[in-house]
């Protein structure tokens, strides 16, 4: 698999993971970046019996591991992007997206005022719908530590 098609089949759930993890449009695009970079330099370490998407995954997470620990200050999600939100059935009133946006935003929020050695498999799980088993790939942890993390 050349990268051009590594990165238009896993382009979209890396940069949905990083802009959860992040909380920052423009640092999602940045480290989805590098991850391909790192993915690239490394495509000779790569276990072919393991899944590529869980090989990026784990790439990504440690960036974003290596992001927070540079940050000297958290901030909170930026107010104005929900383009990662998504309307369940036929067209909402006014009201009711409105009560999506306002519980995704906090939802967002909360997300980002974890460690993310709590956040990373919260939103594996609950966004990328990972199994135990595959998150625990990904972070290369126990799966009882990614059970007792989510």
């Amino acid at each position: 698999m050349d990268l051009g098609e590594l990165v238009s089949l896993h382009q979209a759930s890396l940069f949905a993971f990083l802009f959860r993890m992040s909380g920052d449009r423009t640092v999602a695009e940045d480290l989805m970046q590098e991850t391909f970079v790192r993915a690239l330099r490394a495509s000779a370490t790569y276990r072919p019996e393991g899944k590529v998407s869980a090989w990026l995954f784990s790439i990504a997470a440690n960036l974003c591991k290596d992001y927070w620990r540079r940050q000297a200050k958290r901030e909170c999600a930026p107010l104005c992007d929900d383009s990662l939100e998504r309307a369940s059935g036929g067209a909402p009133s006014p009201e009711d997206r409105l009560m999506q946006k306002t519980d995704a935003l906090l939802v967002r929020r909360a997300l980002l005022q974890l460690p993310v050695e709590q956040r990373s498999p919260l939103v594996l799980f609950y966004y990328h719908d990972m199994s135990y088993k595959e998150i625990a790939e990904c972070l290369v942890l126990p799966v009882g530590t990614v059970r007792s993390r989510i």
